[in-house]
Formats: structure tokens, sequence, C-alpha cells
């Protein structure tokens, strides 16, 4: 066991992505979806899964590959996860997957651990974990499964089923980018090492043992940068649509610049000083030892707690900065005079959640939106 920091009862809001949650909260508002959830759950599927990985994979334990046994342990103990089921599957493709809901299962193909060094890897487990961590296992097992469903019903119908299908799919594919940006949170909060989560995503991008010696971490951060200046033309914007609206995962290079920034936060600071939401404790309803401040009469203000910038009382991202406005850790200035109502202008709206920017928000104050780059 290494001496990274432990996180006891840590929320998934801690590093859950604002992308994720609002992309979840579509999705279950498609309609069909509940339908395909609960036949998906009827049917079994999971048990499905479970049948195939023991009879084809190799099932990882104290006592079978026990040194990636031991980082399992470690990346459970760290974001508090109780130990799922570890499998590796003989594959030569550089990939790694998690499903089950009663019985989460991880599966490590075998190209990815042999590209990979130790901490690489230590982060790849780190990443799956984060998506048992946030609940996403259930939605993406069901996503699998229709997409399989999808493909079938496609052939039998000459291609008419997909025109029905294609609706909840791109949902789908929409919210599984999406999660992916919560679950990379979690890999650095389990290696507790920005450098290493991105050689893990430039191996990804185009790992190979040849050449990755010469990779370099500032130029492939820049290549996120040259993906944004794209925008300026509307057929590179149809392109980009077109690439990724079937996409499962967001692009590598966009993937390391978003958690490049996220380590410079006051929201993973603060999680690595242990200042996080926990789920013993309710900063808002006081559950447990913790009593919750009464509530002011009037108004406030609230400061960012990282730049010191004045904000709404409302708000949950700092708009200059992006940090993590919650509970105990934002700063409450008492003041009696009410706040005038708001004044009506033209300035642009978040993409996400369609609140009012400003010409010099990096983040959206409502929802952490990232105006800077697209996923």
């Amino acid at each position: 066991m290494s001496q990274r920091r432990r996180f006891p009862k840590i929320a998934p809001s801690a590093f859950q992505h604002p992308m994720d949650t609002k992309a979840l909260e579509a999705l279950k508002r498609v309609k069909g979806v509940d339908f395909v959830v609960r036949k998906v759950n009827e049917f079994g599927f999971e048990r499905y899964l479970y049948i195939n990985n023991i009879a084809d994979n190799v099932q990882v334990n104290r006592h079978q590959c026990p040194k990636l046994y031991d980082m399992l342990l470690e990346a459970c103990e760290i974001i508090d996860v109780d130990v799922p089921q570890l499998y590796i599957n003989q594959d030569p493709a550089v990939n790694a997957f998690t499903f089950g809901t009663e019985s989460p299962f991880i599966v490590l193909n075998s190209g990815l651990i042999d590209l990979m060094e130790d901490d690489e890897l230590f982060t790849i487990i780190a990443h799956e974990v984060g998506h048992i961590k946030c609940g996403h296992v259930l939605y993406k097992m069901v996503a699998h499964f229709l997409r399989f469903a999808a493909e079938i019903i496609g052939d039998m119908t000459f291609g008419i089923g997909k025109l029905l299908t294609g609706p909840i799919l791109i949902a789908f594919y929409e919210w599984d980018r999406k999660s992916e940006l919560s679950a990379d949170r979690a890999s650095l909060v389990g290696v507790q090492n920005p450098d290493t989560v991105i050689k893990s995503l430039m191996k990804l991008a185009g790992g190979c043992h040849k050449v990755y010696q010469q990779f370099n971490k500032d130029e492939f951060l820049r290549q996120a940068d040259s993906y944004k200046e794209l925008d300026e033309s509307s057929l590179n914007q149809l392109y980009k649509f077109m690439q990724v609206v079937f996409r499962s995962h967001p692009f590598p290079a966009l993937r390391a610049k978003e958690i490049n920034e996220w380590s410079l936060s006051t929201e993973y600071r603060n999680i690595m000083d242990g200042i996080y939401p926990r789920l013993d404790i309710d900063y808002y309803g006081g559950r447990g030892d913790y009593q919750a401040p009464a509530p002011p009469a009037t108004r406030g203000t609230v400061s960012c707690p990282n730049c010191g910038i004045k904000v709404e009382p409302d708000a949950k991202f700092c708009h200059v900065c992006g940090a993590t406005i919650v509970g105990a850790i934002a700063i409450i200035e008492k003041n009696n005079k009410p706040s005038p109502p708001p004044k009506k202008d033209n300035r642009p709206r978040c993409r996400n959640c369609e609140a009012v920017l400003k010409a010099s928000d990096d983040y959206c104050p409502s929802c952490g939106f990232n105006t800077r780059f697209d996923f």
C-alpha cells in the first residue's frame, strides 16, 4: 500500500462533474429510457455478463495476480467503495470497462495491462472505481445492452429499427461521454498526480512502447486548444458533431486538458486537504454530530474561498476561477440591505443550463460548465 491520502465517507458530489449530472437528468427525461432500464433489469443482463466473465476471463484476487488486486483494494479504500470483482480479458485493445449493479465488476483488457506502467494502471483502476462510486454502472450496462440490441433490431428490420432507437441511443451516448469526466476526476483523487492521469490518457490516444518516452505533455494539452479554435467555422462544428455524437468517450486531448484544469482548482485542493462533502454529514440538514448554522434572516453575499470575489448566494461555482462553493466551505457574509433585482442585458448564456454568463466567465456560475471546451 502506498502513502496516498484516504478520503473516508467521501460523497460522489465531491468530484462528480456538473455536466455528468446534467446529462443524466436529461437522459432520464427522454421518452422510452425508463422502459429500457426496466427491461434490462427484468432480463437479468448482468447475470449474462457474469457468466461470460467467470468462464472466459481470469478473475483477480489475493491468490491470482495479487499486485493488481492490491491496486484495486487501495483505489477502493481511497475513494471509499466496496471492493468489486476484477477480471482480465484477453484482448489487445487498450480498454477497460465496469458493469453490474448488484455485484459490480471491472474488466481490464490484456492490451491495457501491457501498455501501462504501474501508476498508470492504478489510475485506470481508480477511474473504473469512480464509475461505481458515482452510480454509473446501471446506465452504462443499459447503454451497452441498447447498442447491442439496436444492431440486431436494425439488421432484422433492414435499418428501420435504428430510426426508432436512434434518439435514445444519442441520449445515452451524450451522458456516457459526460460520465467519463467524473471518472477521470476520481482517477486523479485516487492517484493524486495529474501528470500520471495525463500520461495514461496520452497512451490511450496513441501510446506505444517504441515512442512513448518521446511524448510531451504540454504539446498534448495544446492539441485541446487547437481543437477549440476550430469552432470559428460552422462547417468544423458540424464535423465535430458528426464525430462525437456516437462516441462513448470524449476525445483524450480534451479529457487531459479538463483534468489538468481541475487539478489546479480549489475544489481539488480542498479534497486533498480533507475538506470535502461527506456521506455521513449533511451540511444543510444537520445529520450526525454536525449542527447546521441557522439561515441568515436577510439575503447575503458569498465570497469565493479561492479568489475572494463576491458571487450570488445560490451560486454553486465561482464564475471567475471555477472554485466550488458548497456548504461549510463557502464564506457567508451577512448583508442587511436586500439585493437589487437583476437587470436585463444581452450577455451570453451557458450552453448547458442557459444561465447568463459574463464575458470573463470561464465557468458557468450555475452548473460549473467549462465554457472553453467541448466534449
